[in-house]
Formats: structure tokens, sequence, C-alpha cells
């Protein structure tokens, strides 16, 4: 009796091991469809025109004339919102033929001071350093200043950038004929996950 009651409890015990290895091959898959996936876009225009960059026009300035206020309206017509707005500004020499004196960019850069500098109404002028200490804000000083990380822009929506400047009273003869062509950059940068 002690033998067919040890075979019984050896032989369910078998049993119960073939069934926890057999349940341990068990497995169940679901599959879920008609998802989609889509990346957004994030698409800057300067005055309704593809292309981040703009041209500030300043052509035959006397000593006291001002240019402006002239305002970019920067749109973010993609799907995503725009964290950060970085500006930069660079120029290149631009002299006219008749030009009897050579000042180098900087130079003229130098004579064409700041008056106003706006980005979605409020003042960046502060944020300019008289880097170069001629005792007012310039465009060689704004070309060497990071304005980097400034509001972005949502979706479908729209800023305004605005600028001013003026040829300084004291620009003597020596700048007749000298130019310089001014390109202010734009770029809208999608936030991190």
């Amino acid at each position: 009796m002690k033998r067919i009651l040890g075979l019984t409890i050896a032989f369910m015990l078998l049993i119960g091991m073939a069934g926890i290895g057999t349940w341990a091959y068990f497995s169940d898959v679901e599959t879920s469809t008609g998802n989609v996936l889509s990346a957004g876009t994030l698409d800057l225009k300067t005055d309704d025109v593809d292309g981040v960059s703009q041209t500030l026009l300043a052509v035959n300035m006397a000593p006291g004339d001002t240019v402006g206020p002239e305002t970019i309206i920067l749109k973010n017509t993609g799907s995503t919102v725009g964290s950060t707005l970085d500006l930069t500004f660079t120029y290149v020499e631009s002299d006219a033929s008749s030009n009897p004196l050579n000042k180098s960019a900087d130079d003229t850069a130098a004579m064409i001071e700041i008056i106003t500098l706006k980005y979605d109404g409020s003042s960046l002028l502060a944020s300019v350093m008289d880097k170069n200490t001629n005792g007012y804000r310039d465009i060689q000083d704004l070309k060497n200043t990071d304005l980097s990380g400034q509001s972005g822009i949502d979706a479908l929506a729209s800023k305004e950038f605005e600028i001013i400047v003026k040829a300084r009273d004291g620009t003597g003869n020596d700048y007749q004929a000298d130019g310089i062509t001014i390109t202010m950059t734009f770029t809208l940068n999608q936030g991190g996950i």
C-alpha cells in the first residue's frame, strides 16, 4: 500500500511538473492596427515668404538720416511649436563705385547706430553691449551680440521684429560712398523632448 501511495504521489508530481513546463510555453499576441504616426512641421516665413533671412536696405544715408522702422513679420506656418528663436546679424562691404576712401565694413558698421531693436514688442537693445566702446550701440556691436534663445512662435502664429537705424550725426566725409549690406537671419527651433 505504501508503494502504491508513493507511486501515486510521484506520478502526480510528474504530471504537475509537466503541466508547469507546458504552461511556461504559452504566449498571447495581440495586434493593434490603424495607428498613424506623422512628424510635425516647423516652417518659419519672413513677411510671408519662404527664407529666414532679410536684408536691411539703407542706401544714400547722410549723417543724421534714419532708416525704419522696418518691421518683419515672423510666422510659423508649421504644425509644431517653435520653442525658441535665434537672431543673428551679419554684414559685408558694399561700397559704391565712386568711393574716395575705402573704410572697412567694420568701420562703416560702427557709424550706424541702432535706435530701436524689438522682438514681439519687447526691446532687445539692452542686450546689445557697446563692445567697440564708441559710446553707442551700433551694427558692429549687434553683429557681435548673442541674441539666441528668444521666445519661440506657436504653430500658425506670428510675431514682429522691428529695427530702426541712424547714420551717426558725426559721420565724416571719409565715409562717402562707403556701405554695407546687413543680413538678419531668424532661426526657429523646436524644443527638446
